[in-house]
Parts: C-alpha cells; sequence; structure tokens
C-alpha cells in the first residue's frame, strides 16, 4: 500500500482557501486552483491545512508604500487598483488580485 502524500495547493502552506469558489490564494503564484502545483509546495503541519497562511496587501505587487517619512522604512501605502486612502499594508488581508512582489535586480 502507498501512502505517498501528492503535492496540490489544496494541502500547501503557502496557501489559503478562497471560500467564495475553493481556488486557493498562494503567497507564490496568486488566485490559482486547488489541484494546481507549483516548485514551491510546502506540505502544511496543520490539521487545516489553509488556516494560518495569510496573505496581506504589503506583499502584494499593486501595494506602494508611502514614504512620507524622508526615507524611513514604512507600512503605510494604498492599493494601485482600488484605494484612495492610505492604510497599514501589514493589517488588511490581501484581495483576489494578489500578485507576489519581485526582487528588484541592480545590475
Amino acid at each position: 500500500m502507498n501512502l505517498k502524500k501528492i503535492k496540490f495547493c489544496s494541502n500547501c502552506s503557502k496557501g489559503k482557501r478562497i471560500p467564495i469558489n475553493n481556488d486557493i490564494l498562494c503567497k507564490e503564484k496568486g488566485v490559482v486552483s486547488s489541484n494546481y502545483v507549483c516548485a514551491h509546495h510546502e506540505f502544511s503541519a496543520s490539521s487545516d491545512p489553509l488556516k494560518d497562511a495569510r496573505c496581506r496587501c504589503i506583499e502584494c505587487e499593486n501595494f506602494i508604500i508611502e514614504d512620507d517619512n524622508y526615507g524611513i522604512s514604512s507600512t503605510i501605502g494604498l492599493c494601485q487598483l482600488f484605494t484612495y486612502r492610505k492604510y497599514d499594508g501589514t493589517l488588511k488581508n490581501a484581495c483576489s488580485k494578489f500578485a507576489k512582489k519581485r526582487a528588484l535586480e541592480v545590475s
């Protein structure tokens, strides 16, 4: 009998189930199907694999950090897609348009 775990985004620690359509909001890939899998997969240790993973606005490519403090790093900004008001990106959960920030390459 083979008891090998099969990798899916539904049992990955980097994703959270979207209750509307049961798709997965992934920190790496954005919104994906629950049976999708990528190279960044990590099995979840909890009994409910998608309970603890939360994507925040600050991790999204569409969140623009406002630099009002003269170079001091801040978490206050706004979403370029949805808001005109500034808010703390570490406190708000990401929406379905979540796209992970890309690392900047300096050459």
